[in-house]
């Protein structure tokens, strides 16, 4: 009965995740939504809650009604696609090497040929050299005295600016954050 309920993973922008009840789709987002709002709800609320919701789509409550599907039975069809559908997030932390690394090697892997272990040791070898060392402080200094340092103490590589409304809105969501 509930096999009629599935879940369809969207590619991209153009073509969002949605919920498949029968042959008619709700947005993946509106049923994400749903579920947030019907957390400790039960009976006749949440049966309320749960057709107000997607009042948008009658195709798709029509199938859950001719199919004889509660509003708490597709609930819980609902919550477990979803939880189906979400990938595990590792909440693993990566360390300031594996960071730096990922960050040089894309730039060695342009600048150098040869095999990996070839590319990194032509690498260090230039990077050693007292030239190099000159360079890239001049380089360095030149960036800080025509760009100067970001608020965070980061000598600016470009003269671009941030969207100051953007700025404003991020500095607001990381001085809630510190609370």
């Amino acid at each position: 009965m509930t096999d009629s309920i599935s879940f369809k993973k969207g590619t991209g922008k153009t073509d969002r995740a949605v919920y498949l009840v029968g042959t008619k789709t709700i947005p993946a987002a509106v049923i994400t939504r749903l579920l947030r709002n019907l957390v400790g709800l039960s009976g006749p609320k949440l049966d309320r809650s749960f057709y107000q919701a997607l009042e948008k789509y009658p195709e798709a409550l029509d199938v859950l009604d001719g199919l004889a599907i509660t509003p708490a039975v597709a609930v819980e069809k609902f919550q477990a696609l979803q939880k189906e559908s979400k990938p595990e997030v590792s909440n693993k932390r990566v360390s300031k090497a594996v960071k730096t690394a990922e960050l040089f090697s894309k730039g060695i892997c342009k600048r150098f040929k040869g095999t990996p272990e070839e590319m990194v040791t032509e690498f260090l070898k230039t990077v050693s050299g007292d030239d190099f060392k000159k360079e890239a402080i001049d380089c360095i200094a030149a960036y800080e005295k025509t760009n100067g340092k970001s608020k965070l103490g980061f000598i600016k590589t470009s003269s671009r600016t941030g969207n100051p409304a953007a700025q404003k809105a991020l500095a607001k969501a990381r001085a809630s954050k510190k609370k």
